[in-house]
């Protein structure tokens, strides 16, 4: 039998990471991942349920990358 987190956990944890960009107008997130790199990521930002869409600090282009919340470590707002 696989034991599976609720879907709920993931909603909160979402809900929380959305507050905090608000409440601090945060405009650049700093993570460290699950294999021991460092990214940082610019906003605006879209939260989903279990994952962060951001633009890349090194794209001209606009271009948008996803980084879901199981490969972070440490999510610094």
């Amino acid at each position: 039998m696989t034991v599976s987190k609720p879907d709920i956990l993931d909603q909160v944890l979402a809900d929380l990471i959305s507050d905090q960009i608000e409440k601090r107008n945060a405009n650049e997130l700093r993570a460290v991942l699950s294999t021991g790199n460092e990214i940082t990521m610019h906003g605006k930002f879209t939260i989903g349920r279990d994952f962060i869409i951001y633009r890349t600090s090194k794209d001209d282009n606009g271009r948008w990358a996803m980084t879901p919340f199981s490969h972070i470590v440490q999510l610094i707002v």
